[in-house]
């Protein structure tokens, strides 16, 4: 993985492209490696709760023996999160509103989440 510095650089230029609500790096058990979210938005709560989401969905898939998803897309009334993994023990969460361009949003955080693999 890359120094720190260069990852909050790396998620702040995501989440400006894509005129994101929110972007975060977390590990896969839900602790905050770098997050650009909302004043007020408690990133660990944030962290723990997208982490859950994405392991709700692997433990539902291995029940039903399918390969654990590459990508959760939770899409809301005024946003959409998308979730995916960077390497094996890293998340890339970014949310943006609802109107964004989904090919383009899971382009580009599937292209951020490659360059900052981790594990």
């Amino acid at each position: 993985m890359m120094a720190t510095g260069n990852v909050g650089t790396v998620i702040k230029d995501l989440k400006g492209r894509l005129s994101g609500i929110a972007a975060a790096l977390i590990s896969r058990d839900g602790l905050v490696l770098y997050a650009d979210v909302p004043a007020g938005v408690y990133t660990e709560t944030f962290a723990i709760m997208c982490a859950t989401i994405l392991g709700a969905a692997a433990t539902a898939n291995t029940e039903l023996n399918r390969a654990p998803p590459d990508r959760i897309v939770i899409e809301g009334n005024d946003s959409k999160t998308i979730i995916v993994g960077s390497g094996k023990k890293a998340l890339l969460v970014v949310v943006v509103d609802q109107g964004a361009d989904a090919n383009k949003v899971l382009a580009e955080a599937a292209k951020v989440a490659d360059l900052l693999k981790t594990g």
